[in-house]
């Protein structure tokens, strides 16, 4: 089931940038600075793509879910 959720939180942020990539290239007149702005939403857009994938592993392996900090009760 995580898989599924994970697909569709996926999938939407795919959509998510595709439109806004779309947006920015209509919008922005500058050859550089469109792809100044594209790069960054490539970035960000990898960024979650890694996060999404690593909580997908953690999960699947039977770590819980993944987290960067691990608490500890005292």
């Amino acid at each position: 089931m995580i898989t599924l959720k994970l697909l569709g939180l996926w999938l939407k942020i795919t959509g998510a940038v595709a439109l806004a990539v779309v947006l920015e290239g209509v919008l922005i007149r500058g050859f550089w600075w469109t792809f100044l702005a594209i790069g960054a939403t490539v970035l960000v857009y990898i960024g979650l793509t890694v996060g999404i994938w690593k909580e997908w592993r953690a999960e699947r392996n039977g770590a819980g879910t993944y987290q960067v900090i691990h608490y500890t009760r005292d």
